[in-house]
């Protein structure tokens, strides 16, 4: 048992001393959360809102490699025959594999890749696609402002569909793009 303990003391002390930075995520989608496919009933109405948001950690490692760990929330709300009114929201979990491009100066470029769970919830309606996964590709520039870290990113997320088919009037959009800006510190 000591032998296991010194190796985790000598382990843990490299992976503390990792910087690490966690702030806020917005920004907004290019595509709707939900949306109602053709030969949907006529009385359906979908609200989505304009806007992402969420928090962030990232970890940064040598090599000018880090990973990043979001929580992205974006609501709508969502009516059938006018009065069945009900909100919801669309949550995402990416975590992403990013590498910065250059690794001095106050602007650092960076692309970043990973994969992403989306989870929509709140709709009492029969939702498709209610839960997904895919990939999440991005790139954008990472401005260090005195203790701030800006960074302001175009992310595209691509998601698998499922083995099944749905009779559901409400689907949730397979492909989204998005422009974010993080805060951090």
């Amino acid at each position: 048992m000591t032998k296991l303990s010194a190796f985790l003391l000598l382990l843990c002390g490299p992976l503390l001393a990792q910087p690490f930075s966690a702030g806020l995520k917005a920004g907004a989608p290019f595509t709707d959360a939900i949306s109602i496919p053709a030969g949907a009933p006529i009385d359906t109405t979908i609200n989505n809102n304009r806007y992402i948001i969420g928090p962030y950690g990232e970890l940064r490692l040598p090599g000018g490699f880090s990973v990043e760990i979001d929580a992205l929330y974006r609501g709508f709300s969502s009516s059938y025959l006018g009065s069945l009114q009900q909100t919801g929201g669309n949550w995402e979990f990416p975590v992403l594999a990013k590498y910065k491009l250059l690794k001095s100066g106050p602007v650092n470029p960076y692309v970043e890749g990973g994969l992403a769970l989306s989870h929509l919830t709140g709709s009492h309606f029969d939702v498709a696609h209610a839960s997904n996964y895919g990939i999440t590709l991005g790139a954008g520039i990472e401005i260090h402002a005195l203790f701030l870290r800006i960074s302001p990113e175009i992310r595209y997320d691509g998601f698998f569909l499922p083995d099944f088919t749905s009779n559901s009037f409400v689907q949730s959009n397979r492909n989204q793009a998005m422009v974010l800006v993080g805060v951090g510190f």
